[in-house]
C-alpha cells in the first residue's frame, strides 16, 4: 500500500506534464471553409492566397506572403497540404480538401496552426482580393535623441537639454508615452517646453519635439544623464519600448560662495578681585563672499561671575548672555559689550556656541555651520578686606565683649565721681 501511495502522485506528475506538453505542440484550428481564387486568408502579417483553382484537374495554386513579400508557392492535390514558420516558432499548415467551379471558382481548405498561442493572432480572417488588398500591423520605431547645448559646465552653471523624437519604422506608433526621469546632481531650473500626456499617433518619418529644459548643475564629477524611455503600439495593439541616448556632462567645483564668521571675545582685564568688573567686548566679522543668516551666539557664564548688563541687544537667557543676528552681510561685522561682576575668587573662563547658516548659491538648501569660542584665563583674587571675613566668629566677639565691659565700668566710675 505504501508503494501505491508513492506511485500515484508520481503518476499524476507525470501524465500532467505529458499533457502539457502535448498541449505546447498540438495543432489547434484556424479555419476551415471556402476561399475564392484571387482572394486569401490573412494570420497577423502573412497572407495566404488562393491564385488559381483548377477543378477538370482537381487543383488549386497558392502564394504565401510576408507582408508584401512572398515567402512560398506551390500547387496542392485534393488532401494534400503544406506548412510554412510563422513568427518565432509557430508552423502553420493548409490542406486542400476540395475545389468548385462556379462564376469564381473557389477551394475549400482547412488551416491550423502549431507551437503558437491563437490568442496571440490578432488578425485571423478572410481577405477580399489576397495580399494587395491586405492591412499589415508594422514595426515602428521610435527614435529619441537627447542633445546638450554644453558638456562641460562648472557648479551653479546650466545646460539647455532638448529631446526630440522621430518614427523610422514602418508603422505608425500609436499612443505614444514619454517619460524623463530626474537628474541626479541637477536642479530642474526652467521648463520650455513639455510633451503632457500620450501622443495618439506619429506616423512614419515623423519627427516631434518633446522636451526642452534647463539643468543647473549641484554636485562635481562626470555624469551620464538618464535615458528618456517611450512606449507606445504599433496599428495591431503591440506593444513597444524605446530609450534615448545619454549624454555625459562634466561639472567642476567653480566657485561656491560661503560665510565665514570670525569671533572674538576680548576682556578689558584678565585679573581682577573679588566684587570688581570686568568689560567683554565681543565681535563678529563675516570674512565669506555670502551673508551669513541667523547667526547666534550663546555665551556660557561660569558660577563665580555674573551678567551686570550690556548692550540693548544682547538678551538675557537663564543668566546667560545670547546675541543674536537676522543677516550679516558679508565684510561686515558686529560689535557688543558687557559688563561681568566677580563674585568668588578663582580661575573661570567664558565659553561661546556660535551657529549660522548661508546659502552658497548653488545647493538649494541653506549649509550650517557651528563654532565654538571662549575667552582667555580670567583670574579673581581677594580683596584687600576680605582677611576679615576670614578669621573665626570668636575673634571679632571676645574682643567687642571686652570692649563693652570697660565701657560698663566707666560708666559707673563716672556716675560714682558725679555723686
Amino acid at each position: 500500500m505504501k508503494l501505491k501511495r508513492i506511485h500515484i502522485p508520481v503518476l499524476c506528475a507525470f501524465f500532467i506534464l505529458l499533457m502539457l506538453g502535448g498541449a505546447a505542440s498540438a495543432r489547434a484550428d484556424v479555419y476551415e471553409g471556402d476561399i475564392e481564387e484571387g482572394d486569401g486568408y490573412q494570420l497577423n502579417n502573412y497572407v495566404i492566397e488562393i491564385t488559381d483553382v483548377f477543378v477538370e484537374a482537381n487543383t488549386a495554386s497558392y502564394y504565401v506572403y510576408e507582408r508584401e513579400k512572398k515567402v512560398e508557392d506551390g500547387l496542392l492535390d485534393i488532401n494534400e497540404s503544406f506548412e510554412f514558420d510563422f513568427d518565432d516558432d509557430g508552423e502553420v499548415q493548409m490542406r486542400l480538401k476540395s475545389v468548385h467551379a462556379g462564376v469564381v471558382p473557389r477551394a475549400t481548405v482547412e488551416i491550423t496552426i502549431s507551437n503558437y498561442n491563437i490568442g496571440d493572432l490578432y488578425i485571423n480572417d478572410l481577405v477580399d482580393g489576397g495580399h494587395s488588398a491586405a492591412d499589415f500591423a508594422g514595426d515602428p520605431e521610435i527614435e529619441i535623441t537627447k542633445k546638450v547645448d554644453q558638456s562641460e559646465i562648472e557648479i551653479g552653471e546650466t545646460i539647455t537639454v532638448t529631446v526630440n523624437a522621430k518614427n523610422t519604422g514602418n508603422d505608425a506608433a500609436n499612443n505614444v508615452l514619454f517619460t524623463d526621469p530626474k537628474q541626479e546632481h541637477f536642479v530642474l531650473e526652467k521648463t520650455t517646453y513639455e510633451v503632457t500626456g500620450a501622443i495618439p499617433e506619429i506616423d512614419v518619418g515623423e519627427s516631434i519635439p518633446v522636451y526642452i529644459y534647463e539643468l543647473k548643475a549641484t554636485e562635481a564629477g562626470t555624469y551620464d544623464l538618464k535615458p528618456v524611455t517611450a512606449s507606445y503600439t504599433n496599428s495591431a495593439s503591440q506593444a513597444y519600448q524605446s530609450s534615448s541616448n545619454t549624454p555625459t556632462i562634466t561639472i567642476s567645483e567653480g566657485n561656491k560662495k560661503s560665510a565665514q564668521i570670525e569671533t572674538s571675545m576680548d576682556l578689558d582685564l584678565t585679573s581682577v578681585e573679588r566684587n570688581g568688573k570686568i568689560i567683554s567686548t565681543i565681535i563678529l566679522r563675516n570674512t565669506g563672499d555670502a551673508a551669513a543668516k541667523a547667526v547666534r551666539l550663546d555665551i556660557s557664564l561660569p558660577q563665580g561671575l555674573e551678567y551686570e548688563g550690556g548692550d540693548e541687544d544682547i538678551e538675557l537667557i537663564g543668566g546667560n548672555p545670547r546675541i543674536y543676528i537676522d543677516t550679516l552681510q558679508a565684510n561686515n561685522d558686529k560689535e557688543y559689550s558687557y559688563a561681568l561682576k566677580a563674585n568668588e575668587v578663582g580661575t573661570y573662563t567664558i565659553a561661546g556656541e556660535l551657529s549660522y547658516e548661508y546659502n552658497n548659491e548653488v545647493d538649494t538648501e541653506n549649509i550650517k555651520e557651528s563654532a565654538e569660542v571662549k575667552t582667555s584665563s580670567i583670574y579673581v583674587t581677594k580683596g584687600k578686606f576680605d582677611y576679615l571675613f576670614e578669621q573665626p566668629v570668636y575673634v571679632y566677639i571676645i574682643p567687642l565683649l571686652i570692649l563693652g565691659a570697660v565701657g560698663v565700668h566707666i560708666y559707673r566710675k563716672h556716675k560714682e565721681y558725679k555723686y
